[in-house]
């Protein structure tokens, strides 16, 4: 097949690292590979078969875009389109009908972004969504619902159980105003009672994004405070499992809690608008289908973050072997086999029902 894989930037990002993760695995399998996007970090990791189409995308110039795309699908006889994030899948959606090329969208976030547009929902062929509470409360759920799939983001399940740092926490994002947030609430108000109780605690932050400068001013004041380097701003990592494998505790959603778990590493589901407990065996099959968001939850408080937090320091052991027993369940459910070979499964499903509408006409 001739893939393209369209999304808006290709930085620090879930969407942007399932991207490429899908890419490298496609191009591993033979197909002939595009990624159109504002070139980012994930250039570096793409696998060098893979075409890569620098394009900077913003919603005034959508019909030069338009023709941009139409004339690209042409020249290179694009079979499937896989459209993510909102502009890219509105854009690809028009092209892919002006030009009869199927097109694949995956909803990374809220649907009522990414979909928003009533042309992308008619115009999306599938529509992939990575939480089954996502898709099942959207108020369009019965327009899609026939052309909806769910397939979560895969996972290189090569990460093998390591020595921890019990004090090492970790928190991994894009640096936007939403993780800023809540990376500010827990520097101010969660990390010192922490680092008082255990002196040795260290929170490792990597990403990359607009507020990190802000982000930095707070932890060079706190290392000040304390003389000595609680606060580790990282900043973009291209390889963040080295630091994932190294690290007693996790704290994210999405990917990241995937990544984490993969490694064995304890997780506590956290992001702006939920806070959830650590996964565990219990509640695994919720956290699996929300996209390990703690969907339906209270948003962060430092009282209750901070008690889970002390909770998992002052007995390690129990949380870090739960982990380990989660490893082998997310390698079966989130493999990057099993997921890309999904959505190959969804390429071919779409192009058989074009091909049979195009014998009609």
């Amino acid at each position: 097949m001739r893939i393209l894989l369209i999304i808006k930037s290709f930085s620090f990002g879930g969407a942007e690292n399932h991207v490429r993760d899908l890419a490298n695995f496609l191009s591993n399998g033979g197909h002939e590979v595009h990624v159109m996007a504002k070139r980012g970090y994930q250039n570096d990791r793409l696998n060098s078969d893979v075409h890569f189409v620098n394009i900077k995308m913003t919603d005034i110039l959508l019909p030069v875009y338009v023709l941009f795309l139409c004339w690209f699908l042409r020249r290179h006889r694009i079979d499937v389109i896989h459209a993510h994030k909102r502009f890219p899948i509105m854009l690809a959606c028009i092209s892919g009908w002006v030009m009869k090329v199927p097109v694949v969208v995956t909803v990374h976030g809220k649907p009522w972004h990414d979909i928003r547009s009533p042309l992308a929902r008619k115009m999306a062929g599938r529509i992939i969504f990575v939480s089954l509470r996502t898709v099942s409360q959207y108020r369009h759920n019965d327009e899609i619902k026939h052309k909806s799939e769910f397939i979560q983001n895969g996972v290189d399940p090569d990460c093998e159980p390591s020595d921890r740092d019990t004090f090492s926490l970790c928190y991994i994002s894009r640096i936007d105003r939403k993780h800023y947030d809540v990376l500010s609430l827990i520097m101010k108000n969660v990390l010192p009672d922490i680092v008082n109780a255990f002196p040795m605690v260290k929170l490792h932050i990597l990403g990359d994004g607009e507020y990190l400068k802000e982000l930095r001013k707070e932890a060079y004041l706190i290392n000040r405070n304390r003389k000595r380097e609680v606060c580790v701003i990282h900043g973009y990592v291209p390889e963040v499992k080295p630091l994932i494998r190294n690290s007693g505790l996790v704290l994210g959603v999405g990917r990241v809690a995937i990544e984490a778990l993969s490694c064995a590493v304890p997780v506590i589901s956290l992001n702006r608008e939920f806070m959830g407990q650590f996964v565990s065996e219990k509640n695994y099959p919720f956290y699996k289908d929300n996209n390990f968001v703690a969907a339906g939850h209270l948003p962060p408080d430092s009282d209750t973050l901070t008690s889970l937090i002390r909770g998992y320091l002052g007995d390690p052991v129990i949380y870090q072997d739960e982990a380990l027993l989660l490893q082998r369940r997310i390698r079966e459910d989130f493999g990057m086999s099993k997921i890309g070979n999904a959505i190959i499964c969804v390429y071919e499903g779409i192009m058989a029902s074009r091909s049979r509408i195009n014998s009609k006409t």
